[in-house]
């Protein structure tokens, strides 16, 4: 094994499961349709601009509201591709990034390591690793097994709530009121279709976007993943910091700086070198 084969091994999981979260979390559920996007104006919510919360706790309003605040079914289905660039920190380093998302269920993320670029690419059941370093012809790397399936997750282009709702992958099991760090709050738990993993989100009433996502492991560890520092983009909330903890230990913060979208990507950049599924 060589070093780059090494390094892309030791810096596997914590990306995998960060992007994932991030991916799948901003893809679903604040990404709205638009062509531009520039950071402008914080939020200032609306009293009960999306209903009660006694409403909100009927899952068709919920469903109503939430699509509502993703732009309508419209908005949503005219949704096709997505870009963002920014920082990720973990273990005291911090590297770029930058993702592509291609619906149905195509991704490309690649992290700028300070020797290499480090890339896993999903197109549709074929998942795959890249490796860019000066000098050396890049490497490739088929993915399978539980590997694949992490990465997989990141080339869902809408998340487990908006899959639950638009295509009913999954199930809600409950809605109930709550408060979050003294945020009148929605407790949405679900089961996705992918995983049977009973999750846990926190929604904020007023804005009907992710505070928080809890998920307790059947081992019993926990993983808390926390949305905020939300901005205003036309009109539209992203959260632009997501962090990540372990039993309370923070894993990495991803800190987003631009996104667009409906972007130009051909299909080219999904698929594997040689067009096959043996490495070249």
């Amino acid at each position: 094994m060589n070093k780059f084969e090494l390094q892309s091994k030791l810096w596997f999981w914590w990306p995998i499961l960060a992007f994932s979260v991030l991916l799948s979390t901003v893809g679903a559920t604040i990404w709205f349709f638009w062509p531009e996007v520039e950071v402008t104006e914080t939020f200032e919510p609306l009293q009960n601009r999306f209903g009660s919360m006694e409403e909100l706790t009927l899952v068709p309003e919920f469903h109503r509201a939430y699509l509502r605040a993703n732009g309508g079914t419209d908005k949503i289905e005219e949704l096709q591709s997505l870009r963002a660039s920014g920082v990720m920190e973990s273990r005291g380093q911090a590297v770029p990034f930058f993702s592509l998302k291609r619906r149905p269920d195509q991704s490309l993320t690649t992290l700028k390591m300070p020797d290499y670029d480090l890339s896993f690419v999903v197109n549709g059941d074929l998942v795959w690793q890249r490796v860019i370093a000066p000098g050396q012809a890049p490497q490739y790397e088929l993915k399978t097994g539980s590997e694949a399936e992490a990465i997989g997750e990141m080339g869902d282009f809408f998340g487990p709530i908006m899959r639950v709702i638009l295509f009913g992958e999954g199930s809600i099991e409950g809605l109930t009121p709550s408060v979050w760090r003294g945020q009148e709050v929605i407790k949405l738990d679900f089961r996705s279709a992918q995983v049977n993993l009973l999750v846990t989100t926190y929604v904020d009433i007023q804005t009907m976007h992710p505070v928080a996502r809890v998920e307790a492991f059947v081992d019993g560890r926990e993983r808390k993943v926390l949305f905020s520092d939300y901005r205003s983009i036309r009109g539209m909330q992203e959260p632009f910091l997501v962090e990540t903890y372990l039993d309370n230990v923070l894993q990495s913060r991803v800190i987003l700086e631009k996104s667009e979208v409906n972007v130009g990507m051909v299909a080219s950049l999904f698929e594997y070198p040689g067009g096959s599924d043996t490495p070249k």
